[in-house]
């Protein structure tokens, strides 16, 4: 595939999380060091994420200790592509982004990250 062939995305990015219970848009951190696909617990819930496939053990870039995550089925919406995916389930309400889109996704999409591309609009809590 040509570079021309893709599409360039930023860091952020809005996405759309698709469940049993409707959609979710929120704003995405695309993280190319982070290898699973990342979701807040409550944005799972309100889409109606499932059901759990299992679980996963994370180790976080700031820690050396692991952390166990359950994996939920999930269909994410980015910049046009969907997915569907295992994403690990966390709690993020006390983070900027409540979606950490990974390599699980970016090596299945057509993507080139831009990290010098704006973040667009930003909501109060992080989902519309």
């Amino acid at each position: 595939m040509k570079k021309g062939d893709r599409r360039v995305i930023g860091a952020i990015e809005p996405a759309t999380v698709r469940g049993t219970r409707g959609e979710v848009r929120v704003q995405a951190r695309v993280d190319t060091g982070a290898s699973r696909t990342t979701v807040d617990s409550v944005i799972a819930a309100r889409a109606g994420l499932g059901p759990v496939l299992g679980t996963v053990r994370i180790r976080q870039s700031i820690s050396r200790h692991t952390e166990t995550r359950p994996l939920v089925d999930a269909d994410l919406i980015i910049a046009g592509e969907e997915f569907d995916v295992a994403a690990a389930i966390a709690d993020r309400g006390e983070m900027k982004y409540h979606l950490i889109i990974g390599m699980d996704i970016l090596a299945k999409g057509t993507f080139l990250v831009d990290p010098s591309r704006g973040a667009g609009r930003r909501t109060k809590g992080g989902f519309e």
